[in-house]
């Protein structure tokens, strides 16, 4: 029976993985006219299901924008829209060719990369699920720079290889969250770039600091690999302009030698880049993936943490972002 059951779930994740690369085909070769009127169609049906936490992002633009219901309202309807439209965007990675790839983007602020690069310790660059991320990986590898993205594995084994196809496409290597050190050390030794991204809950076992005047637990690897290293770290994001190019805006690195070697310059140096990120979203806040629950730990649920600690005995100063935007 358990066997059936399994063949079921086997057949119906292949089916889902067919269904996509499908999909992406199609998205390959769509017009942004197409595909905005496809996310349109797709939103006006699927905003009433409750998977989709509508209210969950209309309360969460409410409170971290600061603007009222009828504004969160219709931002909430754009987020969905922009989230399929560069979703269909993404998903023709499978199929651009390199010179498809290569001509949808333009990058503001390379020179930052290649000063950070230029250590030869490697660089950590870091972003958000903001806009076209799934497209920076690959344009980077496309212009001659080794690139390892640390990726979430899927449940469904079948996506996760179409995936991992998609994002190798064009020369990118991933690797899962349990990377060892070991790897990681040898990587950024070569020269290389380690992606990470940034902007989902870290549970209790996260770096605390404020993101939209609000704790918020970080991942601690950013920092910790930095400091370990001597890596810096190199904030970028791609904002979507389907009227000409997507831009790739690479910010200048922050250096690990301004930071002390231990929690609190961990955190600092965390809130730093936190910042950035907030104020890149602001600038396109339909751009952000706002349906995850970004704020759902907070320091006083995790209270043995130490960067928990740190914020709950500092009555709220320590962790304050500084922008660098």
């Amino acid at each position: 029976m358990k066997q059936s059951a399994n063949s079921i779930t086997s057949f119906f994740h292949l089916m889902q993985a067919i269904l996509i690369d499908f999909l992406a085909k199609k998205c390959a070769t769509m017009s942004f006219s197409q595909k905005k009127k496809l996310a349109k169609l797709l939103t006006f049906f699927a905003l009433p299901m409750p998977w989709l936490r509508r209210k969950h992002v209309t309360e969460s633009l409410m409170q971290h924008l600061q603007i009222d219901r009828e504004k969160a309202h219709e931002l909430s309807q754009r987020v969905f829209t922009s989230f399929l439209i560069n979703s269909f965007e993404m998903a023709g990675l499978k199929y651009y060719s390199d010179r498809q790839l290569m001509d949808k983007i333009r990058v503001e602020g390379l020179e930052h990369l290649q000063e950070a690069l230029a250590g030869k310790k490697g660089t950590i660059i870091v972003s958000g699920h903001f806009g076209l991320w799934e497209l920076v990986p690959p344009w980077l590898a496309l212009n001659g720079f080794d690139i390892t993205v640390v990726v979430r594995r899927q449940n469904n084994a079948h996506i996760d290889a179409w995936m991992e196809k998609m994002r190798q496409r064009h020369g990118a290597r991933t690797t899962d969250s349990g990377f060892g050190m070991r790897n990681i050390l040898k990587s950024l030794r070569q020269g290389h770039i380690l992606a990470l991204m940034v902007d989902q809950d870290n549970g209790k076992q996260g770096i605390f600091v404020k993101f939209f005047n609000q704790w918020a637990s970080a991942p601690t690897g950013p920092a910790a690999i930095s400091l370990k290293t001597g890596a810096p770290i190199v904030p970028l994001a791609i904002f979507p302009d389907y009227d000409r190019q997507h831009l790739l805006k690479i910010y200048p690195p922050i250096y690990p030698r301004d930071f002390s070697d231990d929690i609190a310059g961990q955190q600092k140096m965390t809130a730093i880049f936190t910042g950035l990120l907030e104020n890149i979203i602001k600038l396109q806040p339909e751009n952000w993936f706002w349906l995850h629950r970004r704020w759902k730990t907070q320091p006083h649920d995790a209270p043995e943490n130490p960067w928990a600690k740190l914020v709950l005995t500092s009555e709220g100063k320590a962790g304050n972002n500084i922008s660098r935007a």
